[in-house]
């Protein structure tokens, strides 16, 4: 006769010990490299549904790690960078699609200023020089700021992003159209024949449509990676315990 014969406080001390260390470390390390995944494809959706991104926003995204004691990884967006009134995160709008947006910091300086009109925003116009990401030149927009004397007096007060250097020398002439004339409102940049190119112009309302499918993403790469992640890190805690 054959008999198979349990010890019963010997079982309780196994599971008991893959419960509170092994079961825990397991799906900490199971986490970690699943949220590492949903990163990657993130950055890389972002470069097909974005024009040009820059690896600014390419590397906007921050993953906080899983622990034993914190059973969650987390991939969101880094805070800052944000809206000017700190709102919420600049790419948000890409990911839940949103009629208007917070203000940027300048539009907010061309409506303290009175050029732009309340409630209004400021996009690039037709003739706007851009960058080599498509976003409007930097320097081009602190040349119209600085223009219309819409840049606060001292360096300490004025943002971040048009505090680098001094104010340009020899600017351009531009001419402000506001909303009601016959010309479409916006910033004109005017030239030696008299001609006007649209540099910025004024529109009352921006429409975001959804663009970046954040959450279908995370779930789809989730429900492949975590099983598989789970099985070779519990593999791992068991072949290594004590």
């Amino acid at each position: 006769m054959f008999t198979v014969d349990f010890n019963q406080a010997q079982l309780d001390k196994v599971f008991d010990n893959m419960q509170n260390r092994q079961i825990p470390f397991a799906a900490s390390q199971a986490n970690n490299p699943t949220a590492q995944v949903i990163k990657a494809t993130h950055q890389q959706e972002m470069r097909s549904v974005f024009d040009r991104p820059t690896p600014f926003t390419i590397n906007s995204l921050q993953l906080t790690p899983s622990s034993k004691t914190r059973l969650l990884a987390k991939v969101w967006f880094k805070n800052p960078p944000r809206f000017a009134d700190g709102s919420k995160h600049y790419l948000e709008p890409q990911v839940y699609g949103s009629i208007g947006r917070p203000f940027k910091g300048a539009e907010r300086l061309l409506q303290r200023n009175n050029w732009l009109p309340q409630g209004w925003y400021a996009i690039p116009g037709p003739s706007a020089r851009m960058d080599s990401y498509g976003n409007m030149s930097r320097g081009q927009l602190v040349q119209i700021l600085s223009a219309l004397q819409s840049l606060p007096s001292g360096i300490g007060n004025r943002p971040a992003k048009y505090a680098r250097g001094r104010t340009p020398k020899n600017l351009p002439n531009f001419v402000v159209v506001p909303p009601g004339s016959r010309q479409k409102p916006g910033v004109y940049l005017k030239g030696p024949n008299g001609s006007f190119k649209m540099v910025l112009r004024f529109v009352p309302m921006v429409t975001y449509r959804k663009r970046f499918s954040f959450f279908e993403i995370a779930q789809d790469v989730a429900s492949r990676e975590i099983v598989k992640q789970l099985d070779r890190a519990m593999q791992e805690a068991t072949a290594t315990a004590r």
